[in-house]
């Protein structure tokens, strides 16, 4: 077989470019190091490393050797990118005498910032990231802050501070954690059915091998009560593995380590499989849980956003949650990884490196596969009298109906125990001199003076027990939650707004430059791995 009979063979398909005679199959492949599993491999584990273009290392793990690209047969590189991400129109501010009330879902997921790592690894600069990949709430849940544990028995403990805007002079900065404590143990075991893309658009190393190794973290952490079912998809679905103890770990990474990609992708299929492997084995009071792990880019079957949306939100009625990981460069699809995780009830990480796949499987293993509460709504009450006018940052995709607040009915997210999410205000006071567009309503009411006190709003949160009971919390914020030195946990914050805002050209960005975004996370940083990584990334921008 010559050199482009072998690259036509092995590169990734759907995506045909023709020329000089010969048609090439092919995608842009990532530049990141990917470490493989951690443990010493056997001999036959070494083989089949090697086999899928893996090399060692002295300590005896292994490798990815990625390739940045597919070459034609005449040696010239092909750069292609197909990546897709969905549009969204970015909040504004909005007067508080016209609408007080601010209502959203939460979210924990973290994709964003992960897959903005990968771009940035690649080398691109801040105008060449898309701005529908840059979600500002999950670049700020992606890091851990010194949030207050619950109390009583609340299930959220909740932090509040307020600061000035360091991009905006005539505006205050009001960043909120919420965090759940570590709890919710299981103890009837977990039904968990791996997903995995095995098409030929999943062959690059960032994306297979790298899937398989990630797999391997998550099996080394399952039980005797655990139950695990295997399928893979291309041009239809095969069942790998049915109902397998979580202790057998040898013929569970057997059936990972054996798939192949090549073919199409019939997402349909997969998932119509998987749904009814989770209900076959469901487990009573346990957990039950698909994992998705693919580069999103389904091309047969069920393809459309609005199709995946109807088909999982009917199928979470079951009481079976959806996870999505996501791989790969070139052709990802982003747009449908999001809408299957947020409507399938559950969380969405993007997997660039060996070490994301430890913090995804163990570090924060029970806050991504146990869920704590369902659910989970947020609604921001402001005072006129205090606040002239308020904009959310970042959720555009997670805005609710204000009466969907208190409708059961209405989907939100999901969170799991030892949790934290952020959600961060650019307040204008009512004594700021920047002018605020707002209807002169005919009818105004009473309330929209507000109530002359130092509380400059109340955040009420309400969410589903899994014992399908509903609970609802309160958190005032008022004058003294303002702060002339806030804390790093804020500034560190503030930092991520501006550096995200900057990447996706936000026109409320108003001051903010790179140099004072960087210098801001480099002087509350201390000594987080993560945050100085974060401080890395940004000044190669």
């Amino acid at each position: 077989m010559n050199r482009c009979e072998k690259l036509m063979r092995t590169a990734v398909s759907g995506i045909l470019v023709a020329g000089l005679g010969c048609t090439i199959v092919g995608c842009q492949g990532q530049s990141t190091q990917t470490n493989a599993r951690s443990t010493p491999a056997s001999s036959s584990q070494k083989q089949l490393h090697e086999q899928r273009g893996l090399s060692t290392q002295q300590n005896g793990m292994y490798a990815a050797e990625t390739e940045d690209r597919f070459y034609s047969c005449v040696d010239e590189p092909i750069d292609l990118n197909t990546e897709e991400y969905a549009a969204r129109s970015e909040n504004g501010f909005i007067s508080t005498a016209s609408r007080p009330l601010s209502t959203f879902s939460s979210d924990v997921d973290t994709a964003s910032y992960c897959n903005l790592r990968r771009m940035i690894n690649e080398g691109r600069t801040a105008d060449e990231v898309p701005s529908g990949a840059v979600r500002i709430e999950e670049m700020l849940n992606y890091f851990d802050y010194s949030y207050a544990s619950p109390k009583g028995d609340d299930l959220f403990g909740v932090d509040v501070e307020m600061g000035a805007c360091p991009w905006n002079k005539d505006t205050a900065l009001l960043v909120m954690g919420f965090s759940t404590a570590d709890e919710a143990k299981v103890t009837r075991g977990r039904n968990l059915v791996f997903l995995i893309d095995s098409s030929g658009s999943m062959s690059s190393s960032d994306k297979l091998p790298l899937l398989q190794d990630s797999f391997s973290v998550l099996a080394g952490e399952l039980g005797a009560d655990d139950r695990v079912s295997i399928v893979t998809y291309s041009g239809s679905e095969k069942v790998l593995a049915r109902g397998v103890p979580g202790n057998d770990r040898q013929r569970i990474m057997e059936a990972i380590d054996g798939i192949e990609a090549h073919g199409s992708t019939n997402g349909e299929a997969g998932l119509t499989m998987a749904y009814n492997l989770a209900e076959q084995y469901f487990i009573e009071g346990g957990v039950n849980r698909i994992i998705l792990a693919s580069d999103g880019d389904l091309n047969v079957g069920m393809t459309s956003t609005s199709d995946l949306n109807d088909y999982v939100s009917e199928k979470r009625k079951t009481g079976i949650y959806l996870s999505v990981l996501g791989f790969g460069t070139g052709n990802y699809k982003d747009t449908k990884m999001e809408v299957l995780a947020d409507n399938g009830n559950g969380n969405y990480h993007y997997i660039d490196c060996k070490e994301e796949a430890m913090r995804v499987f163990d570090e924060k293993l029970s806050s991504n596969l146990v869920p704590l509460a369902d659910d989970v709504k947020l609604q921001v009450e402001f005072n006129p009298a205090q606040v002239k006018a308020y904009r959310l940052i970042g959720y555009e995709n997670r805005a609710m109906a204000d009466a969907d607040f208190s409708n059961e009915a209405a989907d939100a997210g999901e969170v799991g125990p030892n949790n934290q999410f952020t959600v961060a205000y650019e307040i204008v006071p009512a004594d700021s001199a920047m002018e605020i567009d707002a209807p002169q309503l005919k009818y105004e009411n009473n309330s929209a003076s507000g109530v002359s006190s130092d509380e400059w709003l109340t955040c009420s949160m309400r969410y589903k027990m899994i014992d399908g009971r509903s609970a609802e919390q309160k958190a005032c914020v008022s004058e003294k939650d303002y702060g002339n030195r806030p804390s790093a946990d804020w500034a560190f914050a503030a930092s991520v707004i501006e550096c995200g805002m900057l990447l996706c050209d936000s026109e409320y960005a108003g001051d903010a430059t790179w140099k004072g975004a960087v210098s801001l996370a480099e002087s509350s940083a201390g000594n987080d791995a993560r945050r100085s990584e974060f401080v890395s990334l940004m000044k190669r921008l």
